[in-house]
């Protein structure tokens, strides 16, 4: 049961790896800083894992020091290169602003994402008291920092590179019948 409840986070990773690439226009060199970015981050909650196990802050029930290694392709793709994209998408589009909702929700959307695994009974459990939600949150936004600096890094700076052509179709307004030249009546004339 385990190996498919894997399986199946791995591919829904994948599949929203690829639209968030898609959906954000980002270029491919973004798209490959993403992915670095999130073997980054994959790598760092490996470690926040060892760390959390030792501090008695989380476990993951039978293998008890960290998650099992496949696991971590979820947080690679997903958390780290996808999510990555959307939060490089805010940042360029809203800014200050932007950046502001990335760095305040993705915590909490990975802190939802540990309650969701503590409750679904797959072995994931928290320590008891404050302080593992608390190193929870500030492990999801280390891992989000992390993806947006190796992005910037490797990529440049958050408007470095033009975004992709649109990949869906865009209506013409211009082209609206309300809105073009009466047609004008041409002759071809010989002299």
């Amino acid at each position: 049961m385990d190996v498919l409840v894997v399986c199946l986070a791995t591919a829904a990773s994948i599949l929203l790896f690829s639209l968030a690439g898609w959906l954000t226009r980002a270029s491919y060199w973004r798209i490959a800083a993403s992915l670095l970015g999130g073997l980054v981050a994959a790598g760092f909650a490996f470690g926040l894992d060892r760390a959390a196990f030792e501090f008695g802050w989380w476990s993951y029930g039978q293998m008890e020091t960290h998650a099992p290694i496949e696991t971590y392709a979820c947080t690679a793709l997903w958390f780290g290169a996808g999510l990555g994209l959307i939060g490089w998408r805010m940042m360029r589009n809203w800014g200050g602003l932007g950046e502001g909702l990335f760095f305040g929700l993705f915590p909490l959307l990975g802190l939802g994402r540990d309650f969701a695994l503590s409750a679904s009974g797959l072995g994931f459990s928290f320590g008891a008291g404050w302080i593992p939600i608390a190193a929870s949150v500030g492990g999801w936004l280390a891992i989000a920092f992390l993806v947006q600096l190796v992005m910037q890094l490797l990529v440049g700076a958050i408007d470095a590179d033009d975004l992709e052509p649109e990949r869906l179709p865009v209506v013409d307004t211009v082209a609206w019948p309300m809105e073009a030249e009466a047609p004008q009546a041409r002759w071809l004339g010989r002299d």
